[in-house]
């Protein structure tokens, strides 16, 4: 659904209507040039052919070594496994895991992705409720409420897309611990790890119950830390029996990740902090300014999120009201509305398991964020 109001707003754009998109999930700095020069170096030296499924041993390593260095996680580069992103990683590792009719928890809201690729795994999604009065936070005890003897596994991705909520430590390590237990499989999607503010750190579940080692998987990528989307670069560590077996699903699905972009990741792990301290910083100053546009505008209301760069807001006391006639009942309607008349595009929650809300990403420029606020307050005040 995000790329469906991405492309819809595309072609709005393409017939001359200044649409402002708040619906991509991709920051909008330009990648590193380091990062690009080493995939031209690579690619200058021939480095154009099939790497091994799991990708190149150096990036492995380097990988292997930056999970110690940075989340304390041990492993060797063998019980790592580079993939076409960490989209790609999530899909492969819920396939291997997940046998027909074995229940997945999820926190939600949660990633639209999420729940479509338990059910192509054959698996029941269970949506684990995040209470808004609390953050969006996901709980021990609501994990507790959710798991029954059918639950295989749970998804946890902190920093949260789509809500922004940086878990609590001591909450994650009574879910590992939780999980251990149950001999629940936990699955760590921690791509915006590095993406956080206010104060807030991030800290891996594995980090914090190391017995969870035999029973989880880190999943992880380049495309929100390097600003690389579109390179196509997403890394898994865990067991070697869980890695190995999804090394073999990649092999018959896509073989590698392409060359080039894996000597690109390898540059992108030797590159110092200013980087992402500065999109950070920038980021921050956004994600500012957008909730006190939010908190001035009746009607709408928004948890403060700590981590990734988007903001759920709640709508649904607009709900019953009208735009041109057309009576908004959800968040589909709200976002159609804004979108054709408004002229903002942004997600409906109901995509993310939450239709009280709309998510908007602050991965653009501030001045098109002004735009878009603008925009969103005169279509509030304008609904019947």
């Amino acid at each position: 659904m995000t790329l469906t109001i991405t492309a819809k707003a595309a072609s709005m754009r393409e017939k001359g209507e200044d649409v402002v998109s708040l619906s991509a999930g991709e920051p909008d700095f330009d990648t590193p040039q380091p990062v690009k020069d080493a995939a031209i170096k690579a690619i200058r030296e021939g480095q154009t052919k099939y790497t091994a499924s799991g990708g190149i041993a150096a990036l492995r390593r380097a990988i292997a070594e930056k999970l110690q260095s940075e989340n304390g996680l041990v492993y060797d580069h063998t019980c790592v496994m580079v993939s076409n992103g960490a989209k790609q990683c999530l899909y492969n590792v819920i396939s291997v895991v997940v046998d027909d009719g074995e229940e997945v928890l999820i926190p939600s809201p949660y990633w639209l992705s999420t729940p479509e690729m338990v059910k192509l795994a054959g698996g029941v999604p269970i949506p684990v409720p995040c209470a808004e009065a609390e953050g969006f936070a996901l709980t021990a005890e609501a994990v507790r409420k959710a798991w029954t003897p059918k639950t295989r596994a749970i998804v946890i991705n902190s920093p949260n897309n789509p809500t922004g909520a940086v878990y609590d430590d001591v909450e994650l390590k009574a879910i590992g611990e939780f999980a251990i237990e149950k001999k629940m499989f936990v699955i760590s999607d921690e791509i915006y790890e590095k993406l956080i503010y206010g104060g807030r750190k991030h800290t891996s579940i594995l980090a914090l119950v190391p017995g969870l080692r035999e029973q989880a998987v880190v999943v992880n990528g380049f495309s929100k830390t390097w600003s690389m989307t579109g390179w196509r670069v997403g890394y898994i560590a865990g067991p070697k029996e869980v890695i190995g077996t999804c090394d073999r699903l990649q092999s018959h699905a896509t073989s590698s990740t392409a060359t080039p972009s894996q000597y690109a990741a390898l540059a992108a792990l030797v590159i110092d902090d200013a980087f992402t301290s500065k999109m950070n910083a920038e980021f921050n100053r956004r994600r500012l300014y957008c909730m006190d546009r939010i908190r001035a505008i009746p009607g709408l209301s928004a948890v403060d999120p700590h981590g990734a760069f988007y903001i759920l807001i709640r709508i649904d006391s607009l709900f019953g009201r009208s735009a041109g006639g057309r009576k908004i009942t959800g968040s589909l309607d709200f976002c159609d509305a804004l979108l054709e008349t408004g002229l903002v595009a942004a997600v409906p929650g109901v995509a993310f398991g939450s239709d009280r809300h709309f998510r908007i990403s602050y991965a653009t420029s501030l001045a098109a964020l002004g735009k878009a606020f603008d925009r969103i307050e005169t279509f509030v005040k304008s609904l019947a």
